[in-house]
């Protein structure tokens, strides 16, 4: 249970840690760095001084008080055995007056009794208890020693010819305060030097930053819509190709709405014309019923009517002669009406086109509509290269293309020459309708197309076409003709 608490703990501290690091600005961040790195140099530099300066300086001060011993011991051992108590006094004051670091000079003779030393009313309690003396010692020795005033070296020095001990007392206060001046300069220089690092990190985190921030403004601009949001950044590092890479992206977003609006509108535009396709055809088929349903009435219906009276006449009729004229009349009748219903059949869907196919329908609406406009030379040209017929759904299409065309021209081209050709290839077939008519301005028409004023015979051909994945195609200019160009694929229809 404790171990699951405190690995909670360390992830919720964890987290916490993260959150906060993610909330700090990365100016702060990069000036936080500089200050840390550059603390923990001086910091380190400190360190490493006061450790090498301790080293050294208490190295020197210990040969000092060596030699300080040596020359004291060297210059008191006559005095000593000439029983000169006041040069050794002298002595000891002059030491340590001369020498700052020098806190006591004793004087001891061969029995360990103290002779002279340096202090004016009396020596301090246990001073000369605090080391043994060594009487078969023949060079200096030093120990270390606490006091009130700090870390004291004794310096004991033997005399010669076994006369006695000089004691000198050195201490490292001066040492000490001159180490720690050292430090406090080194920290003042330190923080100087933090100081001016900040400032130069504020400058760095600045020039680092201000793009930065340009592009997130940009980017939040571009999230908002404002596609032509751009950012000005020089230079080849990274940030340099960051904004690079911006742009571009911004660009692609840009050209790829534009793409995208434009298709959508386009989308709107063939919606807008399909609807009106339907709604032609709708009307289409409700006038061709309304047609029927007249003629069925007025020709069809009256014709059935005066079979159905000429029946009953003749029924009643006993002259034989009479009764042969009215017959011929009624079989005449019935004729004209058997043509009436052949006719509508044929206008509804052609049966040739059912029974042998579109070259031979095509072949027989030309003829028929050049009987009908006698003004007009109608040539068709079919280049066939399958043996095979075509799926019915394409030539029905390519029919009623051609009727629509036909119709066209006849209403509007003022033509006097039309040129149809079919090519029917094992992967497609290609239909071309041409007029030397007056033409017209492909251009307005797709404009008019556009805002909905237009004839839908065009729209409804181009609308066949692309229902079964085709092409369509229109060249015109007026007083110059139009070219109708189709191209439906076979492979759709599954024949080929």
């Amino acid at each position: 249970m404790i171990k699951k608490t405190k690995r909670i703990t360390e992830y919720l501290t964890s987290r916490t840690l993260q959150k906060i690091q993610e909330a700090v600005p990365l100016s702060v961040k990069i000036m936080g760095i500089v200050g840390v790195f550059i603390c923990l140099l001086g910091l380190t530099v400190i360190i490493d001084m006061r450790s090498n300066m301790t080293e050294i300086l208490d190295d020197q001060i210990r040969k000092r008080a060596v030699t300080i011993g040596n020359e004291v011991a060297a210059e008191s051992m006559d005095l000593i055995l000439v029983g000169d108590l006041i040069g050794l006094y002298e002595k000891t004051k002059a030491v340590a007056l001369h020498n700052e670091d020098v806190r006591y000079v004793l004087i001891l003779d061969e029995k360990g009794q103290l002779v002279a030393h340096n202090f004016g009313q009396g020596i301090p309690v246990g001073l000369l208890e605090l080391r043994q003396l060594e009487k078969d010692s023949t060079g200096a020795n030093v120990i270390e020693v606490d006091s009130e005033e700090g870390v004291i070296l004794d310096v004991l020095v033997p005399l010669g010819k076994n006369t006695g001990w000089v004691r000198i007392g050195m201490s490292e206060a001066n040492m000490n305060r001159t180490i720690n001046a050292l430090s406090i300069k080194l920290m003042v220089t330190t923080i100087g030097i933090t100081i001016l690092g900040l400032f130069g990190g504020f400058i760095m985190s600045h020039l680092l930053t201000r793009p930065i921030k340009r592009l997130v403004d940009a980017s939040i601009a571009v999230a908002e819509g404002d596609l032509s949001q751009r950012v000005s950044i020089g230079g080849e590092d990274e940030i340099g190709q960051l904004g690079r890479s911006f742009n571009g992206m911004a660009k692609s977003l840009e050209r790829y709405t534009q793409e995208r609006e434009a298709l959508l509108a386009e989308l709107m535009d063939k919606e807008q014309i399909r609807q009106q396709l339907l709604n032609k055809v709708i009307t289409a088929q409700e006038e061709e019923r309304k047609r029927i349903a007249r003629e069925l009435h007025d020709e069809t219906g009256q014709s059935l009517t005066s079979l159905i009276i000429g029946l009953k006449l003749l029924s009643q009729e006993s002259d034989l002669e009479q009764t042969r004229g009215m017959a011929e009349d009624l079989r005449r009748v019935a004729y004209l009406t058997l043509e009436d219903v052949h006719r509508l059949a044929v206008e509804l869907r052609p049966t040739v086109l059912d029974d042998m196919g579109l070259i031979a329908a095509l072949e027989r609406y030309v003829t028929e509509y050049k009987r009908k406009q006698d003004s007009m030379v109608v040539d068709l040209e079919v280049h066939n290269q399958v043996m095979e017929r075509l799926p019915s759904e394409v030539e029905t299409i390519l029919y009623r293309i051609v009727q629509e065309a036909l119709t066209n021209v006849a209403k509007y081209a003022k033509a006097r020459n039309v040129s149809i050709v079919l090519e029917i290839r094992p992967e497609s077939v290609n239909l071309i309708i041409e007029d030397d008519g007056v033409g017209f301005n492909v251009e307005q028409v797709i404009s008019e197309r556009n805002q909905g004023r237009q004839n839908l015979g065009l729209a409804g051909m181009e609308e066949r076409s692309a229902l079964f994945g085709g092409t369509f195609e229109i060249e015109s200019e007026p007083g110059r003709g139009t070219t109708l160009y189709v191209r439906l694929p076979l492979e759709r229809g599954g024949k080929a």
